[in-house]
């Protein structure tokens, strides 16, 4: 969702065999940090439960993981064009992180909601993933509409922590999902446009390939945390 702005000749016909050794790139960076996700997951249910529920469990905690999750994703962002080594190093601590906050998470979930929520957010990421690199639609207009979507969740969150109740839980859930999932196809609509921009400069290129994983990985995170709430609410009900 960053405005990332990239220098270089625009390329109309850069050809299609380059543009998919970038997606490539792109989605191996991604299934590098899902895979480390998932890694920590695995450990920490397995070894370090307690201690993550105690790193995890309270407010405070809450807020600084939060909050070093939001400053290693835009150093990562600011540093993708002038060094992709560094911005793909802490999209490796990112993903760490990220595997924290997931274990405090699914300790209360069973194994087939955590599957099917795998599974469902897995199909509808490639899905809107197709479409926004397939489509001559161009996206970026949505971009303030989509930063506006984004904030009206976070407002909403706010709310449900204050107010509560099992309607609101699920309408901002369901709102969640309809955002990133547009959110996922725009990004790859502009991914797609970025690269046209920088085709044939390595560097360039390198560094758009780590800012997209870094969206999409964000983008994919996002969907799974969403889905999982629906999920999670529909199996505690029966």
């Amino acid at each position: 969702m960053d405005n990332l702005q990239t220098k270089g000749p625009r390329l109309v016909n850069p050809g299609a065999s380059g543009l998919n050794s970038f997606f490539l790139r792109v989605y191996s960076y991604m299934g590098m940090a899902l895979l480390v996700t998932a890694a920590t997951v695995f450990i920490g249910v397995t070894m370090f439960a307690q201690q993550i529920l105690a790193l995890t469990t309270g407010l405070v905690p809450t807020l600084i993981l939060f909050a070093l999750l939001f400053g290693i994703s835009w150093m990562a962002n600011r540093s993708a064009m002038k060094n992709p080594a560094r911005s793909f190093g802490l999209l490796m601590a990112y993903s760490v992180i990220m595997g924290l906050f997931f274990t405090s998470i699914l300790l209360y979930m069973t194994p087939q909601t955590i599957i099917l929520a795998f599974i469902t957010t897995a199909a509808l990421f490639m899905g809107m993933a197709l479409y926004g690199v397939t489509t001559k639609r161009d996206m970026s207009k949505m971009g303030t509409i989509l930063f506006g979507a984004v904030f009206a969740l976070v407002i909403g969150m706010l709310l449900n922590i204050f107010i509560g109740g099992t309607v609101l839980y699920m309408l901002i859930s369901w709102a969640g999902v309809l955002v990133f999932a547009i959110i996922t196809a725009y990004d790859m609509n502009r991914l797609k446009q970025m690269y046209l921009q920088v085709a044939g400069d390595h560097h360039a290129e390198q560094g758009v390939a780590v800012y997209g994983a870094l969206n999409l990985y964000l983008d994919f995170i996002n969907l799974f945390i969403y889905i999982l709430r629906i999920f999670g609410m529909s199996s505690n009900s029966n």
